[in-house]
């Protein structure tokens, strides 16, 4: 995973290089942002490889580089290794140590400007699931001797003295964010987002960062499948209408969308499975080869979630679904090592 990490850094520099951002559906206002960014490295905290693990061995499907989730299922099924097989029990996990430790090596290097950090989340997603991963984050943070404050991105306010303000009128120097730069480019107060990036008086430091853009958007797949072709943990990947010709067996993915919504899955030339449509895909999309997830006592399907704090490899949580795309529906199952 140390490899995809620096893979990915290789990425995002040809990204900028060839100025690919209008093909990744990312608007031009927001490159030069995205550059500063990627020169300045202001901080960044986690992210999550999604992985099939069948016949074929492990192979990258995606990765949620600005806001993923199953982080507070990931973090916690360590209590049920304990309660199941006692202290004899293992698994890969140090995600919570991890992030503790994040969070504090940011604030003692004086990273996190402000006296707070400001979560934000939006009251928007109606499962609960951004609330519990907010306030799991806001946990870590606050082990780490940080003052938190957890607040509805709907209630961010903002004055052009000041920058943006939380709703005791307090400045909200550093936020982290539980919703991703793609909404946010999109929002009323995406240009004074976008203005006010920085560490400096009246600015707000972003984690995630801005950069980010490139990493969490699906064109990152066919432009790392360029740089490393036939690499042994990718899957040939490439933007739409690019695929060569008699590509039988893929899934087409929007360029933007979260837990296979509006994903096709296509097996020997004939739709097998459609994910929950949900309106993406205006921006575009990628054609990903087809990798066969294995299948196993049910029928299931597991998708490996191989988690990042910093660029340091922490720990697995595993998604699995009867189906052939893993969406919102996917049920959380802990691991354990065994010998």
């Amino acid at each position: 995973m140390r490899l995809l990490m620096e893979m990915l850094i290789e990425a995002g520099d040809h990204i900028i290089e060839h100025n690919l951002f209008s093909k990744m559906g990312i608007p031009g206002w927001a490159v030069p942002r995205i550059k500063e960014t990627w020169e300045s490295e202001p901080p960044m905290l986690y992210g999550r490889f999604d992985f099939a693990y069948g016949p074929d061995g492990a192979k990258l499907l995606e990765y949620n580089a600005d806001t993923p989730t199953a982080l507070l299922e990931t973090a916690i099924q360590w209590h049920w290794v304990q309660d199941v097989f006692g202290p004899s029990g293992d698994q890969w996990n140090t995600v919570h140590e991890a992030l503790v430790n994040r969070w504090r090596e940011l604030n003692e290097g004086d990273r996190l400007p402000g006296q707070w950090v400001h979560m934000l989340h939006t009251t928007a997603e109606g499962s609960g699931e951004d609330f519990m991963t907010i306030g799991y984050m806001a946990a870590t943070a606050h082990e780490a001797g940080i003052r938190v404050e957890l607040m509805p991105i709907e209630n961010l306010g903002f004055n052009e003295d000041d920058g943006f303000l939380d709703m005791q009128g307090r400045y909200v120097r550093t936020a982290f964010k539980l919703y991703p730069w793609e909404w946010i480019v999109h929002e009323d107060f995406s240009r004074a987002a976008l203005d006010r990036i920085g560490d400096g008086e009246g600015q707000t430091t972003w984690i995630e960062p801005i950069w980010k853009m490139m990493w969490s958007n699906k064109g990152i797949l066919p432009v790392l499948w360029e740089l490393y072709p036939e690499h042994e943990s990718l899957l040939p990947a490439w933007f739409e209408g690019e695929e060569p010709d008699g590509l039988e067996s893929y899934v087409r993915k929007p360029l933007l969308a979260r837990e296979g919504a509006d994903s096709v899955a296509v097996i020997d030339g004939k739709v097998a499975e459609k994910g929950p449509g949900q309106g993406y895909g205006g921006e575009g999309f990628v054609v990903q080869q087809y990798a066969d997830l294995g299948e196993y006592e049910d029928g299931v399907r597991p998708v490996l979630g191989l988690w990042t704090v910093d660029m340091e490899p922490v720990g697995c949580g595993i998604r699995e679904q009867r189906g052939l795309i893993t969406d919102n529906t996917s049920r959380f199952v802990p691991h354990v090592i065994a010998d």
